[in-house]
């Protein structure tokens, strides 16, 4: 890891509003109202800004305010309100207001709001000494089938699903570091965040801003081969416990971030909303808390990052490496994974024309064995290829159970211009009917895209355990067939081991399967399925007063799997009598 905590003077953790400039509540403000800000508009220096209050909008949320103000100073007669002004501190008569902390969209003047710093303090005061340990709670409409189902059938949950509909008036929060592609960016779609790329400064002549309130801070979401971060103004400062922002990074309470001081290297005017394009300089401590009015953090405290590495390899021809260090948390860590893929392929294959990737590779937690990656994407856009990756990780981090320890993620893409992809071009039985405890032969035909056809044959054996009557055959790809669902008992995790066995059981997308399906009624208590019930018990017993536990459920009761070199697309289904 290449945090290096700088040495700083631990001062005794009295309160935090013991210590630093007296205040000013909002019930002592008024229209009209003189003071000043201080914040960084270019490079590390930290100059200052005027305001006058135009009033306190009272409720802008349950229990909270917001101050109005119109700025002045700086480039601000150009640019308006700048995203990376949040947290820089505002003063009336010497005593601290709150931090500037919200914009207006499209604005023609530099009009703001200022959040109270009496609101930052009752919801920071409490900055955890150490990182979180456990998973935050902070999803429980999402039950774990949900995500795993996702996660089996390659597909990501989307931020609006994850965590709602972002506030349609919020200034967006520029994230700036390397320069992101369309499906990068459109992993991150549904939180109120503008993407920058600034330039990489070099010869060693950075200047850090100071670490004091006005100065500049970024906290670091990515780091390594491509870097990422969210840039705001240093609004308070309490022995080693710093207040920054005024309003949330994600809101996703106990985080574990590298906070860094930054510099400005210039302001950007926008018609829809300027920012400062700033950057990372030096480590100085690790954020810990992230809530609506602001986000809180530790000088000279570590952060524990996830480590990513990815091995491009490029037709055989040659192979480049990357190494990646990740922000650890259940919401942002797949996208992060998910963009880091993303972003690689896009700069390092082509993005139209015929082609193939594949991924190999695994992810290693602590107490756990290592879950196997395996997938192959055939298509002219590698973004279901940076989508599968993700939902491996959320299925992983989004688990209700404990908190996943990373050991590494390690992934290696071949590349190859050409498109190995095969659909299933018809499925037929050699008899309708089968006796249970015999084998069933069952032909497939393959069509690559050049019409080409191959058949191949399953034998799946009927179990002696089979009921009689109707069953179905389902044939297909691995993702398609976990979308049709064709065992709806498959999705029943007790602890992170159940998650963790499950994703290595997954069905494969470069493999065809053949499932023996078949319905039985059951019964259900508090959620759980309570098997060998007979049916006309079954008809009287329900999940905590819900009928819908004693529908026909289910189950795969035989398999038979083909393993191939390339994509497999298509699902076909036969009906088979079962004597």
């Amino acid at each position: 890891m290449r945090l290096v905590a700088l040495a700083f003077a631990l001062l005794s953790l009295a309160p935090l509003a013991a210590q630093g400039p007296a205040t000013l509540a909002v019930s002592e403000i008024r229209a009209g109202m003189k003071g000043y800000g201080r914040t960084v508009f270019q490079g590390g220096k930290i100059d200052r800004f005027e305001f006058e209050v135009l009033g306190v909008q009272k409720n802008a949320a349950p229990g909270r305010s917001r101050i109005m103000v119109r700025a002045s100073g700086g480039p601000l007669a150009e640019t308006g309100i700048l995203a990376g002004m949040s947290g820089s501190p505002c003063y009336i008569d010497g005593k601290l207001v709150g931090a500037l902390s919200t914009g207006i969209l499209f604005e023609k003047e530099a009009i703001g709001g200022i959040t109270p710093i009496a609101e930052m303090l009752d919801q920071l005061r409490d900055i955890p000494e150490t990182a979180p340990s456990r998973t935050p709670l902070i999803l429980p409409k999402l039950e774990p089938p949900k995500v795993l189902k996702a996660a089996l059938a390659g597909e990501m949950l989307d931020f609006r699903t994850l965590m709602g509909e972002a506030d349609p008036q919020a200034l967006p929060m520029a994230l700036v570091g390397s320069s992101l592609g369309a499906e990068a960016r459109r992993l991150w779609s549904g939180l109120p965040i503008t993407f920058a790329a600034a330039p990489v400064l070099s010869g060693g002549r950075e200047e850090a801003s100071p670490i004091e309130p006005g100065g500049m801070a970024a906290i670091t979401l990515m780091q390594g081969d491509l870097d990422l971060a969210a840039a705001g103004t240093i609004t308070f400062i309490s022995g080693k416990r710093v207040l920054l922002f005024g309003h949330q990074l994600f809101n996703l309470g106990p985080v574990d971030l590298p906070l860094w001081s930054a510099t400005v290297a210039s302001s950007v005017a926008s018609y829809q909303s300027s920012f400062k394009m700033a950057m990372p300089v030096a480590p100085i401590g690790a954020l810990r808390l992230d809530r609506s009015s602001g986000v809180a953090g530790l000088l000279g405290a570590e952060a524990r990052m996830v480590p990513l590495r990815i091995g491009l390899n490029l037709g055989g021809k040659r192979t480049l490496n990357f190494r990646f260090e990740l922000m650890d948390h259940p919401v942002a860590t797949p996208a992060l994974v998910a963009t880091a893929v993303a972003q690689t392929l896009d700069a390092h294959t082509r993005g139209l024309g015929l082609q193939s990737l594949s991924m190999q590779g695994n992810i290693k937690l602590a107490g756990h064995p290592a879950i196997l990656i395996e997938n192959v994407i055939a298509d002219l856009n590698p973004s279901r290829m940076s989508q599968y990756i993700g939902a491996m990780l959320q299925a992983i981090m989004l688990n209700p159970f404990e908190k996943p320890v990373f050991e590494g993620i390690s992934l290696t893409i071949k590349a190859e211009e050409r498109l190995d992809l095969s659909g299933i071009a018809g499925v037929r039985l050699l008899k309708a009917r089968a006796k249970r405890g015999e084998v069933l032969p069952v032909l497939v035909t393959l069509q690559n895209i050049q019409g080409v056809r191959e058949t191949a044959t399953f034998n799946i054996q009927v179990p002696s355990s089979a009921a009689k009557g109707k069953a179905t055959l389902m044939v297909g790809d691995g993702f398609s067939l976990m979308a049709a669902d064709p065992d709806e008992r498959m999705i029943d995790v007790a602890n992170l081991g159940d998650v963790v066995r499950l994703l290595n059981g997954a069905l494969r997308n470069n493999h065809a399967y053949a499932l023996l399906v078949q319905a039985q009624p059951g019964a259900g208590l508090r959620g759980s399925r309570i098997e060998g019930i007979p049916p006309t018990v079954a008809s009287l017993v329900s999940g905590d007063g819900a009928s819908s536990d004693n529908k026909l459920q289910r189950r795969i009761v035989g398999r038979a799997v083909l393993p191939l070199d390339r994509e497999v697309r298509g699902l076909s289904q036969l009906d088979v009598e079962i004597e």
